[in-house]
Formats: C-alpha cells, structure tokens, sequence
C-alpha cells in the first residue's frame, strides 16, 4: 500500500510540475488564439469591402480574403505552439513550404479552374431564375428576382447550366413586332415608325435603328421595328415606345391586325 501511495502522489506531483510549467504558457496561446482569430473575422470584412469597392471581382475578394484568413491562422498557430515549447524554426519551414507547393499547385491550375461568367450587379438568366446578382461567396451565388424574391444558387449548379449574362455588352437590341393589314400603306407606317425611333432619346443612332417587313402571313404583314438602347434600358425600352407607336397609328389613320390561329382539319 505504502508503494502504491508513494507512487500515485509522484505522479500528482510530475502532473502538478507540468501543469505549472505549461499551464501559463497555455493559458498565454489561448489567448493568442482568440485575439488572432477576432482578427481574422474583422479583417477579412474590412479586406472584402475594400477590394470590391476599388474594383475587384466579389467572388475573387472572396478568395483573396480566405486566403489571408488561412495565412493569419498558419501565423497563429506558429506563434501559439512556439509559445508552449515546440520549434518555431521548424514549423516555420514546414510551413512556408506547404504555402510554396499551394501557390504553385495554384499557378499552375488557375488557367483551368472554371470562373463564374458574371460579377455583382449583373443580370444574368440561369436554371429558371433571372434577376440581379447581389452577391457573390466561395460556395454560392445570391440573386434578387425582379419581382422581389431571393435565389441562393449553388456556384457548382451555376457552372453546370446556361448562364445568359444580359450585362455583359453595353448596349441591347431590342425589337418591336406589329402587324398590318394589307391594304395600309407600308410607306406610311415605315415613316411614323421610323420617326418615333428617331426623335425618341433611349434609342442610340448606331446601329441605325430599321423599320422592316418580317414576313408575309395570309391576313396580314408581320412588321418589325429593331433597334439599339444602353442596357440600362434594356427591360423598359419598349414600354414607352409601344404607346407611342399606338398613339401615332390612331392619329394617321393607320389600323393594325390582330394575330390569329388558324386550325384546318382534314377530312
């Protein structure tokens, strides 16, 4: 019995020398570790928002700020266990090294790692969803509909789908389809037409805006009237124009066709 309690409290005591030994240098990397991680978050907000305000991609700062979160922690964690006794020279090569080989590995593969085919404030079309992107994180991409909702779209599922990025080019193309009878004067409505788009200010002198037959349809001509605006006019630059279209045909007497469907049968 004797050599049992005589063991246990030799173990008490090593225990109790160790714990007083490290104990402060723990309590010293614990606190370390939280103003290091407090750091990160606060940060690489801070990073983020300044990124993107002098131009960079959001999904880029994204990446940019990741990255600085890893090398602060990597920083961290050197200093923290160099503080309870282990080898800062040694992890500070391990380390370095494991950042040399990733940014190589990264050099190397960027060419062939697939980017996103839009940036915050696009409108862009995909897996059913349109509307702007407001935005953009390492995992997933946020769309505000133009009725109001908001889409969260895995960045995975946008790379595997259509992606129509209807802010890509400055301007738009727009067309205005109508119908006339045969017997209206074809001159005539080329002119109003024509005069509208002209006088109108959204649509852009180049490419010269065209007032043409589509086609020819048993009751009636199907006309077309094509035209350029900037594409911050691109949903409501037909708006204005179709009542001004209307408004002049009443006026000059000109009358327009309604589309019908025709069904045969066959007997």
């Amino acid at each position: 019995m004797d050599t049992i309690s005589s063991g246990l409290s030799n173990y008490v005591d090593q225990i109790s020398k160790v714990g007083g030994e490290l104990g402060p240098m723990i309590v010293k990397g614990m606190i370390l570790l939280l103003i290091v991680l407090f750091l990160v978050k606060y940060l690489g907000k801070f990073l983020a928002v300044l990124l993107i305000k002098y131009g960079m991609p959001e999904r880029k700062a994204a990446y940019s700020v990741t990255g600085l979160h890893i090398l602060v922690l990597l920083v961290g964690a050197l200093v923290v266990l160099n503080l309870v006794g282990f080898p800062g020279a040694l992890l500070f090569r391990v380390i370095m090294v494991i950042v040399m080989v990733s940014l190589a590995a990264f050099i190397i593969a960027k060419p062939y790692i697939p980017q996103l085919p839009f940036k915050k404030g696009n409108l862009i079309q995909t897996g059913g969803a349109m509307g702007i992107v407001d935005m953009i994180t390492f995992m997933y991409t946020r769309v505000r509909t133009l009725d109001g909702k908001v889409i969260y779209i895995p960045n995975h599922k946008v790379l595997n789908e259509q992606v129509v990025n209807s802010s890509a080019r400055p301007n738009r193309r727009l067309d205005i389809d109508f119908f006339i009878p045969y017997n209206q004067d074809v001159e005539k409505v080329t002119d109003v037409v024509g005069k509208i788009l002209k006088e109108d200010e959204k649509v852009l002198e180049k490419p010269v805006p065209r007032v043409v037959i589509e086609k020819f349809s048993p009751n009636y001509m199907e006309m077309k009237a094509r035209f350029w605006v900037e594409r911050k006019y691109a949903l409501t630059g037909r708006w204005g124009l179709n009542a001004k279209i209307k408004s002049s045909f009443d006026k000059e007497g000109i009358r327009m066709a309604s589309p019908r469907l025709e069904i045969t049968q066959n007997r």
